[in-house]
């Protein structure tokens, strides 16, 4: 009998019912998230396998059907299309049943943001709008190849919000680091074309034609005999020489390239650019070639260099093709690749085993693959910071740092612990693993804060002076190099100086904002002077009183700022 209510479809029935077409499909979980998307040429046949008898030994496939509550698809035009659909959502929504990539960390990008003015930063998120370059292996690195590259061609790096009247530029303009598009100083298209384009030639591994730019800079400026500022040039050449010691002159400069070695579910990249090694990066990931390149370029987005060396060619839709070497050297660095998976794969399974020791060793409820270690810094009680550090089967995860700030002087620091447990688990999930920087006494507090928002998990502390290790059950005693000590000892250390380091900014912001208010006679006009020839408070404090007065013209107001300087920081 129909009542004449809408009956629901099980997911089984709307797998029957899909066309005989290309397209993409999404599997939906009970809360409506994206568990599964798949691409097929033929949606009734792809979807109405997951239902058949061979299927039903594929554990991963039962547990999504067995989580699934929904299943939906869209036709499209041909299976490219559907490759390219299926890459947006996965980028999109990191479904938890699909292939991802793993990163053994969260590599640093170089972001250029698609404003009229773009604004270049270093990010390790990536968003849809903007375009990346990288990734790169080391953030240092990075760092310096941004500041190198803006002190050529002087793009703006702040977030401002240029559609807002802005009555003078920043710092960075008077440090000639910036061509100030937030006061109009250039128009849209001259800001693209001296500032924004040539940055992204470098980036892609036109290195040479920004040496050759500087280098005929300094000989104008040097047949000038405008000697200070053919010198600013010679400077810049060598800092462009100290960002690239680090980095391996491998091949030819105009050689761009990205390698990939494999071993077993580990994958490693050799980014060349330019003749440069600017990314050595290492990914596990369940499946074959063809499998990450997919993942890597097209679902990640990554750039695409001029050629892609692999041991075999493989072919993605033609979107991503990979070739074999031709020549010695790209068949030297692919072995280099290679030897590099094989090491990145002992030392993945090495750590999940002092993972499984710790486990063992310490007696905790489940193997801590995920460790979140807190720290608290304070100075006399004044600027109370805490730090939360995140690892990753013994892998640091620099992006989900995170710093909380305390506002009293009343608290110790077991209050400020309790606090940071409060604010941060009541809203974040709980790690397999807390680890805080003390002994009993903080390893106690962590777990009555949990408790009292009705939650628990592992909790571990390091006393420093003897490295004893605190569990609610005790202490334990391991010998220094004990590698689950050393864990402990390497998270210990990376959540104290990612507290401490957070203090110092607070500190000198703090001394930057009221050092130059306190000394009668100097104003914005001043300030602004003094750190645009300095650089720093720092610099102004290792300067003598001569330079000072020479900046602003007045000898006894130069002497006042030192001494105010020194006894600041005494």
């Amino acid at each position: 009998m129909n009542d004449g209510r809408k009956v629901k479809l099980s997911i089984e029935e709307k797998a029957k019912q899909a066309p005989n077409l290309p397209g993409v499909y999404i599997f939906y979980g009970p809360n409506g998230e994206y568990l599964y998307i798949g691409k097929a040429k033929n949606l009734r046949k792809r979807l109405k396998s997951y239902f058949s008898n061979s299927s039903k030994t594929n554990r991963k496939m039962q547990q999504l059907l067995q989580e699934a509550i929904d299943l939906d698809f869209t036709i499209v035009e041909n299976e490219r299309e559907a490759l390219l659909l299926e890459a947006n959502l996965i980028y999109t929504y990191k479904p938890k049943y699909n292939v991802m990539l793993k990163d053994s960390q969260h590599y640093p990008y170089i972001e250029i943001t698609n404003d009229l003015f773009p604004t270049i930063r270093i990010t390790r998120n990536k968003i849809a709008n903007s375009e990346y370059f990288g990734p790169y292996t080391d953030a240092n690195f990075v760092r310096d190849l941004v500041d190198f590259l803006q002190q050529v061609y002087k793009f703006r790096t702040c977030e401002k919000d240029l559609s807002k009247p802005i009555r003078k530029p920043c710092m960075d303009y008077y440090l000639h680091r910036c061509e100030a598009p937030c006061v109009g100083n250039i128009t849209h298209q001259e800001y693209f074309e001296k500032c924004i384009l040539p940055t992204k030639n470098f980036l892609k591994g036109d290195i040479l034609s920004t040496l050759e730019l500087i280098k005929r800079k300094m000989k104008i400026h040097a047949d000038m005999l405008d000697f200070e500022n053919a010198a600013k040039y010679r400077d810049l050449l060598f800092k462009f020489e100290k960002v690239m010691q680090k980095q391996q002159v491998v091949v030819e400069p105009w050689r761009n390239l990205d390698v990939i070695g494999q071993c077993k579910n580990v994958f490693v990249v050799f980014r060349v650019r330019g003749g440069y090694l600017v990314g050595k990066l290492s990914y596990e990931m369940e499946g074959d070639l063809k499998d990450f390149l997919f993942n890597y370029y097209i679902v990640n987005r990554n750039e695409i260099p001029p050629a892609v060396v692999s041991k075999k060619a493989v072919n993605v839709e033609n979107l991503v093709v990979s070739r074999k070497p031709m020549d010695e050297v790209e068949s030297g660095l692919l072995k280099k690749a290679m030897i590099n998976a094989q090491e990145s794969l002992q030392h993945i399974q090495t750590n999940l085993e002092y993972l499984r020791k710790m486990q063992e060793i310490l007696n905790l409820s489940k193997i801590p693959i995920r460790i979140e270690g807190i720290d608290v810094s304070h100075l006399h009680g004044e600027l109370t910071v805490a730090s939360v550090v995140v690892f990753v089967e013994g892998n640091a995860q620099k992006d989900e740092y995170r710093h909380y700030r305390f506002d009293t002087q009343s608290m110790d620091d077991l209050a400020v612990i309790r606090q940071l447990v409060l604010r941060r688990y009541s809203k974040h999930s709980l790690p397999d693993l807390i680890f805080v920087d003390g002994g009993q006494e903080q390893v106690k507090t962590v777990k009555e804060a949990l408790k009292s928002i009705g939650k628990d998990c592992d909790v571990v502390g390091l006393a420093k002076k003897e490295e004893i290790i605190h569990t609610i059950n005790g202490p334990v005693r391991l010998p220094l190099d004990n590698p689950v000590l050393r864990i402990l000892v390497k998270i210990r250390d990376e959540a104290h100086r990612f507290a401490n380091s957070f203090h110092a900014k607070l500190r000198l912001k703090k001394l930057q904002q009221t050092v130059f208010d306190q000394i009668k006679g100097i104003g914005s006009k001043r300030k602004e002077k003094l750190l645009a020839h300095f650089g720093s408070v720092q610099k102004i404090k290792e300067a003598s009183v001569e330079e000072i007065a020479k900046v602003i013209k007045n000898k006894k107001l130069a002497e006042e700022i030192l001494k105010k300087l020194k006894g600041e920081s005494s």
